[in-house]
C-alpha cells in the first residue's frame, strides 16, 4: 500500500507491505532527497502507525 502527502517544497511517499518496516521516500522535482527505512518491533505497530499516523 502506498500513501503520498504532497507539500510545497516537496512530496512524501511512504510504503507498507504488511511486514515490520514502512519505506519513507521525499523527492522534490523527480528527484530524492532521503530515502528511509521506517522500522518496527510487531506487524501490529507498522500497521497502527500507517493507518493512523500517515
Amino acid at each position: 500500500m502506498t500513501k503520498s502527502e504532497h507539500f510545497t517544497e516537496y512530496q512524501d511517499r511512504f510504503e507498507y507491505n504488511g511486514g515490520t518496516m514502512i519505506e519513507h521516500i521525499r523527492s522534490q522535482n523527480n528527484r530524492i532527497l532521503r530515502h528511509d527505512w521506517i522500522l518496527f518491533d510487531s506487524v501490529e505497530e507498522a500497521r497502527e502507525y500507517f493507518y493512523e499516523q500517515i
